[in-house]
């Protein structure tokens, strides 16, 4: 998983974003210590989390949108 360094200031998050990641809103979600996670479990969901990564980065995706509307059926 890729690390992104980040300034708080006054309750807001600065920092320069890795290469590929569009503009707009991100939603990014800390991971606790106390998470309860095996590191077995970590591993998995590192490797998980690289290979969503490699498949955006060569174009293999669809917007969440189109997911959503496919199994709505629409």
């Amino acid at each position: 998983m890729k690390a992104i360094r980040v300034r708080v200031e006054n309750g807001r998050i600065t920092g320069d974003a890795p290469p590929g990641i569009p503009d707009g809103e991100l939603d990014l979600c800390i991971a606790d210590d106390d998470d309860a996670m095996t590191p077995d479990e970590l591993d998995r969901l590192n490797e998980a989390l690289d290979r969503g990564a490699e498949s955006v980065e060569a174009g293999r995706f669809k917007p969440a949108a189109e997911v959503v509307d496919r199994l709505r059926g629409r």
